[in-house]
């Protein structure tokens, strides 16, 4: 009321004011118009100024501005000329820029004409400072009303709450727990009547807290002790409560629980956890889920199955408490239900297996029946009573009996007489089958031979049932006739030389060996005759290889037709050829070689109108007399052999031990001996030369190199000009080349950064036709690409035994290695070669590179010879480059690769395979 009263008071003091400044603004109008009318209407604007000034000090103006009919200031007093006036009010509205004053507006009027407007600012400094004076003097009397009615108030309220201290101090005993609190009634007042009030809320209070106590105690003895877990989960996914059950089901006791954070979800298995996580939050949103099973990580690591019931909880007023989590350790019946689904699974498959089983039966007597059928394999079943049950079509066409014939159920005895076959030996049949049938086991092949020189092989199955009992046999014939002739023909080229169809090195070698064996067992005696063509080579220059293949194919026949059939005719390679006498004297192999050298110089030899002489040079050595050992024998032979050719040739020579005591002769049967201590101590040794691309100048590959160390100086190493030669001589060459093969392929195997290497192999291998197979052994053995291997094989070689070297290359090829032909220009007709070497890179002969830059024909030659290869889809080879003249040379003429001391000089630690080792 106060606040009204003074409130009111200073709006009346106000609007008192305000109409007391409108009255005078009514005045000052009147004034103004008085004053300003004629001066205005004169235009005496000096008059003007004056009285404004004069008014603005006298009438508490603070400005006035005076404009005449056209808005012009003609005059004004407190104002700034450049000032846009404010607006004039027409309440009396103090100007919200500036509250010191009001803005008013009056015409100047004269006789009833106006002549201009006075515009004028009245202070309204008075009226703020009545209102401030009010206000003040109101504040006080406020301020001492209220005080008066607080100390009022505080005794009136100390009188009236005199008796609450004894009720405040209960209250403060009832909240610290003390329910047991009774207060005495002192007055029939309204303190006492609360007193009484909170006598009875402190009974109640104790009746209820009892109450609760005993509920507590029946809920903790239901909860903590039920064998299911319950956990109570606040709205916002924190557990607050869990009982005992946890720790038994997971592990973790239930303080451990609620430490944790997105309880129980994040026990949950992967497999389970979106799905587990969903119906969590549904349930916090307010939904149920029931039975919803999933697996859970207990605290060892152990995953289990559970059920879960989510259970919203509300308060009195359906307030949203969280979520009731059930959960019951479903392991044992989940396990049960797998094993139940499992078994049930069994039983489908075991069901759809049975069906599927007796249709596949149904499909697999179709195909066998087929299959039975479409065999070139006899099959006849008969049961245990011998009775036929069943004959596929090979059978009666093994047989020879009609297609109109039937067999089934007749007995087995009576099947063959149906037969057209005629036996050529039927007691031995008889005994087999007989024997057979009695054994009641799987027979023994048994080879049937017809009387038209077929061969048949017969093969007898018992047939059991489940219970192994009896229940019949089957009979299986098969026509080997092609294969066997098959075998025989390949044994045959395996042993033959394909050219003059005499034993080759490899049969040579073990008839020698069986000689040797035989003599000593029986002591008996034996010779081997060596010899060759003389000038041989000069004839396969100038003529081509097909005049020597026709002169080795005549020489073998004119040879082949004096030797008896216990001796050994063969041709060991190129012009090479022996003869094994076993049981001879040395006069019956003096008068043979005499018979073979006559022979051969009288065959008549004529090739595309030219007659050809042809000579031999022999060497005879007789076992046991010039040699125990089959290498020895063999060493001697070729010496004697050679004795003959520096007799003159065309004669032959039994082995003189006196003659074999130059240098040449010791040297190799000393080399052989050094070339076998070589492989007895590892005395053999790669390196490796760089062959480069000529364009870019990178390594494409290494060719391998063999050395041997010498064994009076192992710092020393033999060149293989040295002792090639005689192992070529000896056949030892073979071995060398698998040495080398060996290793090339184990070091390539250690690294696939190691560069492709290229192994060069004597034409001596072109008569061992297991090489490429042992090739691929090798490649295979070391898990080696065939693609990181080149072979190199010498021209000469190759076209001195074109077959062998074309069938040879073949192989290679099938193995999937490159094949080099090396020293390519030196033999005859190089290029009318090509097209039966398939040779993938050609080797340009050093003879042609030496002096390349220096030597036009060579030029001429090795272009060609690039072009041809290119022509045939061929890389080429370039060796012995020496200088960097030769090499800028070999670019213009396009050959592909280039190799020589100028790029490259051999060695052991090539840093190319050092590079590629790991």
């Amino acid at each position: 009321m106060l606040t009204l009263l003074v409130t009111n008071s200073l709006r009346l003091t106000q609007e008192s004011l305000v109409n007391q400044t409108r009255q005078r603004s009514e005045e000052l109008n009147i004034l103004f118009n008085g004053a300003l009318g004629a001066p205005l209407a004169q235009r005496d604007y000096a008059t003007l100024n004056e009285f404004l000034e004069d008014v603005r000090r006298d009438q508490g103006v603070v400005y006035m501005v005076l404009k005449d009919r056209s808005g012009q200031i003609v005059a004004s007093a407190g104002w700034e000329a450049n000032r846009v006036l404010p607006v004039p009010s027409h309440s009396l509205e103090v100007n919200k820029e500036r509250d010191d004053r009001f803005d008013l507006a009056v015409p100047i009027k004269l006789a009833g004409q106006t002549y201009g407007t006075l515009s004028y600012g009245l202070s309204s400094k008075f009226l703020h400072d009545a209102q401030s004076h009010l206000l003040q003097q109101s504040l006080l009397i406020a301020a001492i009303e209220i005080f008066l009615s607080f100390v009022l108030l505080a005794g009136l309220g100390f009188w009236l709450t005199r008796h609450l201290g004894i009720l405040t101090r209960a209250t403060e005993a009832v909240a610290m727990g003390d329910f047991n609190m009774v207060l005495p009634v002192k007055s029939a007042d309204e303190i006492g009547q609360l007193t009484q009030t909170f006598n009875l809320m402190s009974e109640t209070i104790r009746g209820r807290i009892a109450a609760l106590t005993e509920n507590e105690a029946k809920f903790h003895a239901i909860a903590d002790f039920t064998y299911g877990w319950e956990s109570w989960i606040d709205p916002n996914g924190q557990l607050i409560w869990s009982n005992p059950s946890v720790e038994r089901i997971t592990g973790y006791t239930p303080q451990e629980c609620m430490e944790m954070t997105n309880f129980p979800v994040n026990l949950v298995a992967e497999s389970d956890a979106e799905n587990v996580l969903h119906s969590f939050k549904m349930a916090l949103q307010g939904g149920e889920g029931k039975n919803f099973e999933f697996q859970l990580r207990c605290k060892d690591g152990s995953i289990i199955w559970v059920v879960v019931f989510w259970q919203s909880i509300y308060g009195a007023n359906r307030e949203n408490k969280g979520i009731r989590a059930s959960m019951l350790d479903i392991s044992g019946r989940k396990q049960a239900e797998l094993a139940l689904v499992d078994a049930l699974a069994d039983l489908r498959r075991a069901d759809e297996g049975r069906r599927l089983y007796l249709l596949s039966t149904e499909e697999e007597r179709a195909r066998l029946v087929a299959l039975l059928g479409a065999m070139n394999m006899g099959i006849l079943f008969v049961n245990a009573d011998s009775k036929v049950k069943y004959y596929n079509p090979a059978f009666m066409r093994i047989w020879m009996i009609s297609e109109e014939t039937t067999l089934a159920g007749k007995s087995a005895e009576d099947v063959l007489k149906h037969s057209g076959n005629i036996l050529a030996r039927p007691d031995n049949f008889s005994k087999h089958v007989l024997s057979a049938l009695e054994a009641h086991e799987v027979s023994d092949s048994f080879e049937i031979v017809m009387a038209d020189g077929r061969v048949i092989t017969q093969l007898s199955y018992p047939v059991r049932d489940n219970e192994g009992r009896f229940i019949g046999r089957l009979w299986i014939y098969e026509d080997v006739t092609r294969e066997r002739q098959t075998a025989e023909q390949l044994i045959y080229l395996a042993e033959r030389d394909s050219l003059t169809g005499l034993f080759n090195r490899r049969r040579f070698q073990d008839e020698l060996s069986r000689l040797l064996a035989d003599s000593d067992r029986h002591e008996s005696h034996g010779a081997l005759l060596f010899f060759d063509l003389d000038e041989f080579k000069y004839v396969n220059d100038t003529f081509g290889h097909r005049a020597g293949d026709a002169m080795l194919i005549r020489v073998a026949g004119e040879v082949g037709a004096l030797v008896r059939r216990n001796e050994i005719l063969s041709r060991l390679g190129g012009d090479e050829f022996a003869l094994l006498m076993p049981d001879a004297t040395e006069k019956e192999a003096e008068t043979l070689a005499e018979r073979i050298v006559r022979a051969i110089s009288q065959i008549p030899f004529r090739f595309e109108g030219q007659n050809l002489r042809l000579t031999t040079s022999l060497g005879i050595a007789h076992y046991p007399k010039h040699a125990v050992a089959a290498e020895e024998l063999v060493a001697h032979a070729d010496a004697a052999m050679y004795q003959a050719k520096e007799s003159g040739k065309n004669a032959w020579r039994s082995y003189r031990p006196d003659l074999d005591d130059s240098r040449e002769m010791v040297s190799r049967l000393s080399w052989n001996d050094r070339i076998g201590r070589a492989f007895e101590n590892n005395l053999l040794r790669l390196h490796f030369q760089g062959v480069y691309l000529t364009d870019t100048g990178e390594l494409s590959h290494l060719e391998v190199l063999v050395r041997m160390v010498d064994e009076q100086d192992e710092s020393r190493l033999v060149m293989p000009g040295h002792f090639i030669p005689f192992a070529e001589k000896s056949g030892k060459i073979l071995d060398i080349d698998r040495w080398v093969l060996r290793e090339s392929i184990k070091l390539l195997s250690k690294s696939a950064s190691i560069p492709s290497l290229a192994v060069n192999i004597s034409g001596r291998s072109f008569d061992e036709p297991t090489l490429p197979h042992y090739i691929a052994e090798q490649l295979s053995i070391f898990n080696v690409r065939s693609s990181r291997l080149w072979v190199e094989l010498t021209e000469t070689s190759a076209i001195s035994d074109l077959q062998d070297a074309e069938r040879f290359i073949e192989a290679l090829r099938q193995t999937g290695c490159h094949t080099c032909l090396d020293d390519f220009g030196t033999g005859f007709s190089s290029f009318a070669y090509l097209k039966h070497l398939k040779a993938d890179v050609l080797k340009i002969d050093g003879l042609f590179i030496r002096d390349l830059p220096n030597d036009r024909d060579n030029q001429v030659f090795v272009k060609s010879i690039v072009d041809v290869a290119r022509g045939l889809g061929k890389k080429t080879v370039a060796e012995f480059v020496e200088n960097a003249e030769t090499l800028e040379m070999l670019k213009r003429l396009g050959v592909d690769m280039v190799q020589g001391y100028h790029l490259d000089k051999p060695r052991g630690d090539h840093p190319a395979i050092l590079a590629g080792m790991p």
